[in-house]
């Protein structure tokens, strides 16, 4: 038996989904007053090639004024310096709000997925994607032979193939969750409108500009479920965003520089806690972090059990290896892990959290 639900998604923070495009600060967008304006480029490469010498100061003024690897060419003076246009808006597709403080800074943004009339959208896949690690962190946490499958693979030190292994597919670990209760669609949601999107300046070890839906943004979508229910999974959802969220006050909980980010997160938890069945929370796109991309938080639930002290040591010589800075490895601790965190850096508002209901 299918069950079809129409489900209702709302950001909580600004949520970046990528569509894997990098926006250029010379010909991709302005700053303007505040705002990110997004060019027009076929307009633009039309009004600068009908002029030779516009064309020439163009090419001329990014190429020349290199400096550290950028050039000091700025798009907004030089159209308005030669006279090219009189307002912004000849050449300007959309415009967003910014959230920097470091306007002057030419950054390329990383755009997020959109529709082809530009309105920013939630993928199904991405969603799904997030619902099947969810259905395997309850697998984990739920069913006896998950303890020999992490044992094995430890041991075995070939920790790629642990998630690989709980793929949605029918095999020896997965056919009594898999087979019955296999998620057979998530639909695109409903395109949102073309200004509910944000540029925010971001900050994890360099400096990164994401462009991002807003928040308080809603639509819609759909999730068909064969022989499972949606209260099933959202419970499901709940206990793994629960379990990542205690790894993460653990990790954040005693460091000063962090407390506007603790708060963001204890706000959070308190709208999780007053939710009834119908309702839950995922984190979805950037600034996931490695326990909520991953099955990790099941993995080191596991080997931080009295009586599991070598899994624990094999686990952070694997970790120590896969993600400490080359040259630094001895600084590397698995109870400190991950150390960098990907947040609005004006707020220290923390990426891609969104409130998932059924209507």
């Amino acid at each position: 038996m299918i069950e079809r639900t129409q489900l209702k998604i709302t950001t909580i923070t600004p949520v970046a989904i990528g569509a894997g495009i990098e926006l250029s600060p010379y010909s991709d967008y302005i700053i303007d007053n505040n705002q990110v304006c997004f060019i027009d480029k076929a307009k633009l490469q039309k009004i600068i090639a009908s002029n030779n010498r516009w064309l020439d100061l163009y090419v001329q003024g990014v190429a020349m004024q290199m400096d550290n690897n950028r050039s000091n060419f700025d798009i907004k003076s030089f159209l308005f310096n030669n006279n090219i246009v009189e307002e912004l808006d000849e050449i300007i597709l959309s415009r967003c709000q910014f959230q920097t403080d470091m306007p002057q800074s030419k950054l390329s943004i990383k755009g997020i997925i959109k529709t082809p009339l530009l309105k920013p959208y939630f993928p199904g896949t991405t969603i799904k994607g997030a619902f099947k690690t969810i259905m395997m962190y309850n697998w984990l946490i739920t069913n006896e032979n998950a303890e020999r499958m992490i044992e094995d693979v430890i041991a075995g030190g070939n920790f790629n193939a642990l998630e690989k292994k709980f793929e949605c597919k029918v095999d020896e670990y997965t056919n009594n969750l898999i087979q019955p209760n296999t998620i057979q669609l998530v639909t695109d949601s409903k395109p949102l409108a073309r200004n509910s999107n944000v540029v925010v300046d971001c900050y994890r070890k360099m400096p990164i500009r994401l462009e991002c839906i807003a928040k308080n943004k809603s639509t819609e979508f759909e999730i068909a479920l064969e022989n499972y229910k949606w209260e099933e999974l959202a419970e499901q959802a709940y206990n793994y965003t629960s379990a990542v969220l205690e790894r993460e006050f653990a990790l954040v909980e005693d460091d000063n520089k962090l407390t506007k980010y603790y708060n963001y997160l204890a706000d959070l938890e308190e709208m999780m806690n007053e939710t009834d069945s119908n309702t839950t929370y995922l984190r979805l796109g950037a600034g996931k972090g490695y326990y909520l991309n991953s099955l990790g938080i099941a993995i080191y639930d596991y080997i931080t059990q009295e009586g599991k002290e070598a899994l624990y040591a094999k686990y952070e010589s694997f970790m120590k290896n896969e993600y400490a800075k080359k040259g630094k490895l001895d600084n590397f601790s698995l109870e400190e892990f991950p150390r960098s965190r990907l947040m609005v850096k004006t707020t220290q508002e923390p990426l891609g959290w969104v409130k998932i209901e059924k209507m």
